[in-house]
């Protein structure tokens, strides 16, 4: 038996060793070489063999089994751990231990594909990649920030090294093992999101590992227990299985792991992760993968029921592999290479190269983190999860799909954007539909500038009108004649600021001021001779705001559109929003959504669309103003922030608070000062959404615009569209209840969200 154990040892060691070239040549020194250097000079031969392993740590270990197996392990220089179940506290207890008896701190692992929760039952589990596959691409952004998020729970739990994303192709539906762990069936989209997975994982400086290589996605056996085969041609195997790898690889993941296959249009004599062609030559040469290749469980039957008693952990190191996972046998295995080693100074030389790179690895990943606490992941985690998930529902929810594809079969919009933001990040950005109802026109992108209408009440005037009380300027209760002449004498001569914002100062409510004239100031003369309606209340007029951009210029000798540029919207970096992006250039006019289709003007494109905007010189206080929705949203964030945005204060929460509240409602008048309110009696079909909260505040557009801020639910809701292209008649966005029916899903999913986090911690088992 011994005999016959050699020879197979003697046989394995020239078979590797033909199969591969040796690529160990080493970059210039550097800080990190001089640290490799000086460590491995403190390594015996078997302290190095021991460095390549991570090993399982056993269930449910007491104290003082605990402090025996950090003993042993620690004993044999072991280069990491993996925890498998437990709590997350014991889990922390344990590393803290075993840490401290390291002589070189280890490599701390866990198998955490859809969050910690996959093993450790108290803590979070997202959904399954599956359920992210479902994502629209421009929402991938939602798997960069689960990535970064599990990172982030890592890092604190002092875990280094996770073994996701699974990039897997979920292709053979009688998988036992993949299943919904994959992102899907098509390659670029597994590709995509294993990316942006890896891209945020690694952001937190955990290492992510794409897994399993070379793809197990067709197979209809499991290597825990059999050793699967894959019998496509080597050319579906490029450009399928592959696929997602090489888009890792040149994402920058870590880690890669291999496989436990039976490949054999690459390599029918042995399994995938044992075989110098398949992990050396193509993933290490031909695909140009420089991080950490990392077998799959050395334990599992793929690979047990044929190399036993260490004989695979030393295949696993000649085939390329640097981090030989989970070994049955560690001291073991360390004798079968220490033997292999005293016979090849190759095997040496092989043993000494891997060791380099595991030091490396824990140079950039272990080294950083090791002085830093090690904790369980609180409170505020398990919100910024489920925020996370509420962005997953609402982003993979076909109701909002259904509504949009409904308004645009039905011609109610050619396109539009959708951004919501909560507790200040992004639950929805997408766009849909095109430019116009030409199936050749351009698609909407998140660029494409929308006439925000009167949306440029809230989003210029307003915010003007609130910097000016701010500086003691301007105060709500002065009169507009104070700083308009031409109201003086007139019957608008005592009409308040706060009257004019409120919508209560008689004036009427539109007039076409434009076709009587094309001059600014004649226009305003008309409306200052314009009469007063004869009842007092509530009229919703044009007009106000028209003087109120007025009284901005006369106050601060700059008209309404750079005024609010100079003070809001340059120093914020918003560089998609303002006036008159065709007249100044400062967009492609193909980045802007037509609107109607004019008697007098033709298509009108690029200019406002509002008439009387339009003779003004496309600037107004009432109409003007053009953006994407991502603009909006950060000018509404920063009221929703009381006035702050990235550190910097633009208005005082005290500021923000006056104008959002209703001034007039012992009239019965719902708006606040230039925003508008709930109704007092939520209506199905108002204007907002039932489920708005009465701290909310926004306003909608005749464009077929929205954005509505609430307080209450640290909410952000902007949609912007070109409804009224070609014709403004009839208004089908509305008649649809688009906006609102939309904004009722995002209300629903933030009241879900709450409820799950008043429950706790999501959990879904582990396999």
């Amino acid at each position: 038996m011994k005999k016959r154990y050699y020879i197979f040892l003697t046989t394995l060691l020239t078979a590797t060793l033909a199969a591969a070239q040796s690529p160990w040549q080493w970059h210039n020194p550097s800080e990190e070489d001089r640290w490799v250097d000086s460590v491995m000079a403190t390594l015996s031969l078997e302290e190095r063999i021991a460095q390549l392993m991570v090993v399982r740590v056993p269930l449910n270990l007491t104290d003082a089994q605990a402090a025996q197996f950090s003993k042993r392990m620690n004993g044999l220089g072991v280069g990491g751990v993996c925890f498998f179940v437990g709590t997350a506290e014991r889990q922390v207890a344990i590393t803290r231990r075993l840490q401290r008896d390291a002589r070189l701190p280890l490599f701390v692992c866990l198998d955490a594909e859809w969050g910690l929760g996959m093993r450790l039952k108290d803590c979070f589990s997202f959904p399954r990649n599956a359920r992210f596959g479902q994502l629209p691409p421009e929402a991938d952004t939602i798997v960069y920030r689960m990535g970064a998020e599990i990172g982030r729970q890592c890092r604190m739990m002092g875990i280094h090294v996770n073994f996701a994303p699974v990039v897997d192709i979920n292709s053979n539906p009688k998988n036992p093992v993949i299943g919904t762990r994959s992102f899907g069936t098509d390659r670029e989209r597994v590709a995509q999101l294993g990316a942006a997975f890896a891209r945020g994982h690694q952001s937190q400086g955990v290492m992510a590992v794409a897994k399993h290589y070379p793809g197990h996605g067709d197979t209809d056996a499991d290597s825990h227990y059999e050793l699967p085969v894959i019998n496509h041609t080597p050319h579906y195997i490029d450009s399928i299985d592959l696929h997602p790898f090489k888009r890792l690889i040149e994402a920058g993941v870590g880690g890669i792991m291999t496989a436990h296959l039976q490949v054999n249009a690459l390599d029918p004599k042995r399994p995938s992760s044992l075989s110098p062609v398949i992990v050396d030559t193509l993933l290490r040469r031909t695909l140009g993968f420089e991080g950490l290749i990392i077998t799959d469980g050395l334990d599992m039957k793929g690979v047990t029921n044929t190399y036993g008693r260490g004989l695979g952990e030393l295949a696993a190191l000649l085939a390329g592999n640097d981090m030989l996972l989970l070994p049955p046998e560690v001291e073991q295995s360390v004798a079968v290479i220490r033997a292999a080693a005293r016979v090849s100074v190759e095997v040496q030389q092989r043993i000494d190269y891997h060791c380099r790179r595991m030091l490396r690895a824990k140079y950039r990943h272990v080294m950083p983190t090791a002085h830093m606490p090690i904790r369980v992941p609180g409170a505020d985690r398990r919100e910024e999860c489920e925020e996370i998930v509420a962005a997953l529902n609402l982003n993979t929810d076909r109701r909002i799909d259904s509504i949009i594809a409904a308004a645009l079969e039905a011609q109610a919009m050619p396109g539009c954007q959708l951004v919501v933001l909560h507790k200040g990040r992004p639950l929805i950005d997408r766009s849909f539909g095109r430019l116009t109802y030409d199936s050749a026109a351009d698609p909407v992108l998140p660029s494409t500038l929308y006439d925000l209408a009167s949306l440029t009440k809230v989003c210029a005037t307003t915010l003007a009108v609130m910097h000016l009380v701010e500086q003691g300027l301007l105060s709500i209760d002065d009169c507009l004649s104070q700083y308009l002449p031409y109201l003086r004498g007139t019957d608008k001569e005592r009409i308040t600021v706060k009257e004019a914002l409120s919508h209560c100062a008689r004036l009427k409510a539109f007039d076409a001021y434009w076709r009587r004239t094309a001059d600014r100031d004649s226009i305003m003369q008309l409306v200052a001779e314009s009469p007063l309606n004869e009842k007092e209340g509530y009229v919703y007029s044009d007009l106000g705001f028209m003087l109120l951009a007025d009284v901005v210029q006369f106050i601060s000798g700059m008209p309404i559109d750079l005024y609010v540029r100079e003070h809001f919207y340059h120093p914020m970096g918003l560089r998609s929003i303002g006036y008159m992006p065709r007249e100044t250039g400062w967009t492609d006019l193909w980045h802007i959504a037509p609107t109607e289709v004019d008697t007098v003007r033709g298509l009108v494109w690029g200019q406002v669309h509002d008439p009387n905007a339009w003779a003004l010189g496309g600037v107004s206080g009432h109409a003007g103003l053009f953006a994407n929705a991502r603009d909006v949203a950060q000018l509404m964030q920063m009221l929703l922030n009381g006035g702050v945005y990235e550190g910097r204060r633009y208005l005082k929460a005290e500021t923000i608070a006056l104008f959002t509240r209703r001034h007039f409602a012992d009239r019965k008048n719902r708006r606040a000062l230039g925003f508008d309110k709930q109704l007092f009696t939520p209506s199905p079909n108002a204007q907002v959404c039932p489920q708005a909260t009465q701290s909310s505040y926004g306003h909608t557009g005749f464009t077929g615009t929205m954005l509505w801020v609430d307080p209450d639910r640290d909410l952000v809701f902007v949609f912007l569209s070109n409804r009224v292209h070609p014709s403004s008649t009839p208004n089908r966005l509305a008649q649809m209840n688009v906006r609102t029916d939309l904004q009722s899903i995002v209300y629903e999913a933030i009241g879900k969200q709450q409820s799950s986090a008043k429950a706790g911690w999501t959990s879904m088992g582990s396999r």
